[in-house]
């Protein structure tokens, strides 16, 4: 990583710590901590990364229990160092998709954009993308290879009696994927309370699942839109339903 795109990294993560962050807590004091007059006790985070979430969900509730989800094997190890002293912080070196077994994955020179998306090069985001970090798009992806996905039902039927309090997606143009995966058995309703996702209105892969799908498949299965907040830079969008069915139940 080159001294100018981790210079990049680092003053977006202040950023987002500074606008960001405060703006979520608000939203989830209010809705849980207060309505409900109890903390946030289980989270499920897909796409760890560095443990920005993980830190964020701390500071609301320093006992909760997060199953954290990162296929990336380098943050994987970090996150492992990282918490190890925390037993409540799970970690899994998976990815989560509609589909079980191995998928290819796409790993950005920055990280945080690491997916299993195929990227489309033909995006103007895209090259803009690679013109503020100094490189050409091709060069934005550093490195493909394989890793081991599951679904969330699959998770979720292996880990029974988890009242799910917030669901976070942050996986880079594949969370359509990864809700097809959590939906598979129209039969079964998983008591999850809140789904955070994060969305932003480009082109930039190829295989692109627009927001109107997301919603449609969310409201089929009981979610409703309570709060859209904006990230810190970019037309970054940090979206949470609420399980309606669940709350009216």
């Amino acid at each position: 990583m080159t001294f100018r795109i981790l210079s990049i990294q680092i003053i977006i993560d202040v950023v987002e710590r500074l606008v960001f962050y405060p703006k979520l807590k608000a939203f989830y004091l209010k809705k849980i901590i207060i309505e409900n007059k109890d903390r946030i006790k289980t989270i499920i985070d897909v796409g760890s990364n560095r443990g920005q979430s993980i830190d964020f969900y701390l500071k609301l509730n320093k006992k909760v229990k997060i199953f954290g989800f990162e296929p990336n094997i380098t943050l994987f190890n970090k996150l492992q160092n990282k918490y190890k002293k925390n037993s409540d912080i799970v970690l899994n070196n998976l990815g989560i998709s509609n589909t079980n077994g191995k998928l290819l994955f796409y790993e950005n020179i920055m990280n945080e954009t690491s997916t299993f998306e195929e990227v489309n090069y033909n995006s103007d985001y895209l090259n803009k993308k690679a013109k503020v970090l100094g490189v050409e798009a091709k060069e934005l992806i550093a490195k493909t290879y394989e890793v081991e996905a599951i679904t969330l039902s699959r998770f979720l039927e292996n880990n029974t009696n988890l009242f799910i309090d917030i669901l976070k997606l942050d996986v880079e143009g594949h969370e359509y994927s990864c809700l097809q995966g959590l939906f598979e058995n129209q039969k079964t309703k998983y008591p999850i309370n809140f789904i955070q996702l994060e969305c932003h209105y480009d082109d930039m892969y190829v295989n692109n699942k627009n927001q109107t799908k997301i919603n449609a498949l969310l409201k089929t299965n009981g979610f409703e839109e309570v709060a859209r907040i904006k990230h810190s830079y970019g037309d970054f969008y940090e979206i949470i339903y609420e399980n309606k069915l669940l709350n009216e139940a």
